[in-house]
């Protein structure tokens, strides 16, 4: 008998014990948030092995497992085959955009000298959900620049 089990209390060695063998289950709460919980019932050890081997469910597969019960392990849960989708589009409806009528607009204003017009143009246009707010701040660099050159 080892002389630290003897020390700890216990005075029957590894080998001769009937005290059934503890495991160490994987808790995944976060990828970096993980730990491990002793578990002295096989039973509960492997019920939640078992549980735990499903795919997108708390933790990861393939992590391995102190305890495997031979017979009772549930298996992972079997997805629905694939079904053809009903006869619509899964994504967003796109949003209207009059981006190239209102730069051609501003682009005439700006041809006949009128830069502030161009401004309120873009300012109106944006308000009007006609363009996003990525069209309007090009179009403002642009008369900004054709606006200095001239």
């Amino acid at each position: 008998m080892n002389s630290k089990r003897w020390e700890l209390g216990y005075r029957i060695c590894v080998a001769c014990s009937n005290e059934p063998k503890w495991s160490g289950v994987p808790v995944i709460n976060h990828k970096t948030g993980n730990e491990i919980q002793i578990v002295k019932d096989p039973d509960v050890a492997a019920e939640f092995l078992a549980k735990s081997a499903r795919t997108g469910f708390g933790t990861l597969r393939g992590m391995s497992k102190s305890y495997k019960k031979h017979s009772d392990v549930q298996k992972p849960i079997e997805l629905l085959p694939d079904k053809p989708l009903v006869d619509r589009e899964l994504s967003r409806t796109p949003l209207q955009n009059d981006f190239e009528a209102v730069g051609s607009e501003v682009m005439e204003l700006l041809e006949t000298g009128q830069t502030e017009s161009a401004y309120r143009l873009i300012d109106d246009s944006l308000l009007e959900k006609r363009i996003y707010k990525i069209h309007a701040e090009q179009l403002r660099q642009i008369v900004e620049t054709l606006s200095k050159n001239c």
